[in-house]
């Protein structure tokens, strides 16, 4: 199972849409990122968008 790393992002930016960033653990360089409003949110968005069943 591959750890999920999340990090509160608070760009300086009036939108909060983009607020969470998600990425698979020691997978930082491939640039395989979720965005969110929430954590939740973001997770969401990497496993939707570059899919693994065995994320937690």
């Amino acid at each position: 199972m591959r750890k999920i790393i999340t990090t509160h992002v608070c760009p300086p930016i009036p939108a909060r849409s983009m607020d969470w960033s998600a990425h698979f653990d020691g997978e930082e360089e491939r640039g395989e990122y979720g965005y969110g409003a929430t954590e939740d949110e973001a997770v969401r968005d990497l496993i939707d968008s570059y899919g693994d069943e065995e994320a937690a």
